[in-house]
């Protein structure tokens, strides 16, 4: 049941808003590659391979969520429940 302040979504909308996120998800892992690229070229050894692996794991992160874009709903509603919670 609407509210009085509440308007129906269209489908079309809501669709619309889901494919923005995944290409946005995706242009981030794609920016987070292309970073990793030039920090392994501009830091030293060990430092290197440290900052490579993490930009590594967040853009298949990225790439994951955009695939699967239920998780990230669900996390940001167990991290509002949580901050709900705890205040």
């Amino acid at each position: 049941m609407l509210r009085r302040h509440q308007r129906p979504r269209h489908p079309a909308l809501k669709e619309r808003s889901l494919t923005e996120s995944k290409k946005q998800l995706k242009t981030l892992a794609s920016g987070l590659k292309t970073l990793d690229e030039k920090a392994t070229a501009a830091l030293p050894g060990v430092i290197a391979a440290i900052v490579s692996w993490l930009l590594k794991t967040a853009g298949s992160a990225a790439v994951w969520l955009a695939e699967h874009l239920w998780a990230a709903v669900l996390a940001l509603v167990a991290a509002a429940a949580v901050y709900y919670h705890q205040r």
